[in-house]
């Protein structure tokens, strides 16, 4: 019997969590340097469990809200819902080029379901005046005349749930070498809504970026906002006209870190206090509906109950709802809709709850209140919604029309029908049998072997997600070990290519090697700058003449009247492996 109840507990399970869906939009998929990218991730499902958030490398996200939407259906006596959870989200692209938006996941019944990656690509926008750069003064973690940062609140007194707005502002007048990393102060004991998207202006002949937070203090005391930091690549004076310079050490990393900000937060007040409050705090509004008043016993009827307004929207608590006998009341489910316009937190919570009427007439759905403090007047106030009257007709009665719900079978249900069953074939021929399952090597080896996979699994993950932060180092790395499987492939057996096609390949392989090395496209790559890249890497001025010489009797033998063709080809071959291998030894 209990082996039957967990197999339909399993069963059921996995039939819940096999509905599930996460699908995710942008509302462009190409864009300009500095604009940005709405995402909104949708999970639906009979459940919906937590979305995660992956890693992004590429962009700055900041969260914009979530609502959530439900349905009901109530079909023979059987009530089933379905609903789903909108994330809206917004992406600041850190710099141009071709981004993939990681996949969003969520976890139900043991199984994993994901959102499809987003491809996005930036391009590079038209860039602001290039400004003179003071390095003198920068270095100063605090900031300096032309680079600082601020936080600043809205207010610095507060009650328990009030909201805080925090404004993040960098302000300087300088041409910056790159992107700035920004990261936020440490808020332990707020909840945190990130308020998108950044403000840009101008003032006092700065440029000004503002990043506005909001703040809600879960419980009275003291509490310190911490540094929020702030790293910029700033060019170095003497070399900002220098192509080369520019790009091999060009600029320096100036940190500027904000001060602590001091928060006192107020405990609510006792006085006045309704026994029903519960902890939310604002200015909200209530209201009570239902899908249809005129209906018969046993019909089903969904009462929903809104409560709006500018808050903590999370923490608005399930009203009370006090029935009598005459309704039968099934569990309730909850809706979030959050906006954050206009920098403030405001919208609804949303409550849906099935009833039954269980007598025929006029049945009232008592009046439904809530309270709630506002820290505008320092008062609590109460808000209710109307009385709902319903006509209820006489239907069929209750045990007819919940007849057909499933219901686990009894224990004195289960029997035996004979045990004969089980001697029908000797035991004697299968001695193997008569030792227990989980005892044997066979059964502990294959049950290891899931976590083994997990291991793996999440080893080549860790590689591969080290190898995307790392692309360039990577790339560097293994240029020699490819250069020197190409050159093998080239001077292995087989039909010899052409001789203009082979001298081809081995400066392709050369031109690779040098290319990956500096991360530079092969392709792209002249005698002048191969000089000038190897003399600020390396120190032999020997090396450097006699790679650029290669270089040069690669590209004119290319296309030289063929001679010998076999000897040369192998000497240049030979002098291609060579030189590689110094160049690899002195450090490039």
């Amino acid at each position: 019997m209990k082996k039957l109840i967990l197999a339909l507990i399993l069963f059921s399970g996995a039939a819940v969590s096999d509905d599930i869906t996460v699908t995710a939009v942008v509302d462009k998929n190409l864009v300009n340097s500095g604009e940005r990218i709405a995402l909104q991730v949708t999970v639906s499902g009979s459940s919906t469990p937590a979305l995660k958030v992956p890693q992004m490398n590429d962009f700055n996200l900041y969260a914009g809200g979530q609502r959530t939407q439900s349905s009901f259906s109530f079909v023979n006596g059987k009530m089933s819902n379905s609903s789903s959870v909108i994330y809206d989200y917004t992406l600041n692209p850190k710099g141009p080029g071709k981004f993939t938006i990681p996949s969003f996941t969520v976890e139900a019944g043991g199984k994993v379901f994901k959102s499809a990656p987003i491809q996005v690509e930036v391009v590079k926008g038209a860039q602001p005046p290039p400004q003179a750069a003071r390095p003198d003064g920068q270095a100063q973690s605090t900031g300096g005349n032309d680079l600082f940062v601020q936080v600043n609140l809205d207010k610095y007194r507060v009650y328990v749930n009030e909201p805080v707005i925090m404004t993040f502002g960098f302000y300087n007048r300088v041409n910056l070498a790159g992107q700035p990393q920004y990261t936020p102060p440490d808020t332990t004991g707020f909840w945190k809504e990130d308020l998108p998207p950044q403000i840009n202006s101008s003032r006092n002949g700065y440029n000004v970026v503002e990043l506005k937070t909001a703040l809600f203090p879960a419980s009275p005391g003291q509490y310190t906002i911490g540094t929020a930091s702030l790293i910029c690549p700033v060019p170095v004076r003497g070399q900002g006209e220098d192509f080369f310079g520019g790009i091999f050490g060009g600029a320096k990393n100036v940190r500027l870190d904000s001060k602590p900000v001091l928060v006192t937060v107020l405990p609510l007040p006792e006085e006045g206090r309704p026994a029903d409050f519960s902890g939310t705090v604002g200015r909200f509004g209530i209201s009570a509906t239902v899908d249809k008043r005129e209906v018969k016993t046993n019909d089903a009827v969904t009462l929903t109950i809104g409560i709006s307004g500018t808050g903590n929207i999370k923490t608005i608590a399930e009203p009370k709802l006090l029935l009598s006998d005459e309704f039968k009341k099934y569990e309730t489910v909850s809706e979030l809709n959050i906006n954050k316009d206009n920098y403030e937190v405001k919208g609804s919570k949303v409550y849906k709850t099935v009833l039954v009427p269980r007598k025929a007439g006029k049945l009232a759905i008592p009046s439904i209140k809530y309270t709630y403090f506002d820290p505008g007047d320092k008062k609590y106030h109460t808000i209710s919604a109307n009385p709902i009257i319903l006509n209820v007709a006489q239907g069929p009665k209750e045990e007819s029309n919940y007849a057909n719900l499933p219901s686990l079978p009894q224990a004195e249900g289960v029997k035996v029908f004979g045990s004969d069953i089980r001697f029908i074939k000797p035991a004697g021929k299968y001695t193997f049998a008569r030792a227990l399952l989980y005892k044997s090597t066979v059964f502990l080896l294959v049950s290891l072997l899931p976590f083994f996979a997990w291991i793996s699994i999440l080893g080549g993950r860790k590689l591969k997600s080290s190898r995307d932060e790392n692309a360039v180092y990577f790339k560097a790395s293994r240029a020699y070990s490819k250069a020197a499987k190409s050159l093998k492939a080239l001077g292995g057996g087989g039909q010899k290519p052409g001789r203009e096609e082979y001298l081809g390949k081995l400066e392709a392989v050369y031109a690779e090697y040098i290319g990956n090395k500096i991360n530079r496209p092969a392709a792209g790559l002249s005698l002048g700058e191969i000089k000038e890249i190897l003399s600020k890497r390396l120190k032999d001025p020997e090396l450097i003449d006699g790679a650029v010489k290669l270089f040069e009797e690669l590209h004119f033998q290319r296309y030289a009247p063929a001679g010998n063709a076999s000897k040369e080809q192998g000497s240049l071959l030979s002098a291609v492996r060579d030189l590689i291998g110094r160049l690899d030894k002195a450090g490039l």
